[in-house]
C-alpha cells in the first residue's frame, strides 16, 4: 500500500488530546515505540511499506543477514495499513505522507496538523477506531 499527499488523522476515539511519546514498561519495545522511533529519527525517509517492514524487523529482532528472505515473507501476506497503528489511535500522532509517499509524524495539537487537516489538496483518512 502506498499513500501520497495523505494525512492519517487520529481516530475518533483517540484518548490523547495532545501527542504523547509511546513508552511501555516492557523489556522489549512495543510496535508503537518502534514506529515512533523510526519516524521521529527519520522524518520523510520511509514509505508506508518500508516503515512497516523496518518496524517488523526491529520488533521481531530479526538479524540483517535474513533481511531479503524476511522481506519476501513479509510482503507475501496482506498487512493492515498504518491506519491501525497505535500512534494515531492512542497517542495523538497524525501520519502525513508527502507527494513522494514518504511519512512523517504530525502532532495533533500542532499548527501543521490543522493546516494539513484543512487543506483541500491533501487526502484525509481517519485512523481505525479502537472500539466498534
Amino acid at each position: 500500500m502506498v499513500y501520497y499527499n495523505t494525512l492519517i488523522l487520529i481516530s475518533d476515539d483517540c484518548p490523547a488530546q495532545e501527542s504523547r511519546v509511546p513508552i511501555s514498561n516492557r523489556n522489549k519495545k512495543t510496535l508503537a515505540e518502534i514506529e515512533y522511533q523510526l519516524l521521529n529519527e527519520n522524518p520523510g525517509f520511509y514509505t508506508h511499506d518500508e516503515l512497516q517492514f523496518e518496524a517488523y524487523m526491529n520488533h521481531r529482532e530479526i538479524p540483517e543477514t535474513n533481511r531479503e528472505e524476511e522481506r519476501k515473507r513479509f510482503f507475501a501476506k496482506k498487512r493492515a495499513c498504518m491506519r491501525t497503528s497505535a500512534l494515531p489511535k492512542r497517542y495523538g500522532w497524525g501520519i502525513y505522507f508527502d507527494a513522494q509517499g514518504k511519512a512523517e509524524l504530525v502532532p495533533v495539537e500542532s499548527d501543521r496538523y490543522q493546516m494539513l487537516e484543512n487543506s483541500d489538496t491533501i487526502k484525509k483518512v481517519k485512523a481505525m477506531r479502537s472500539k466498534r
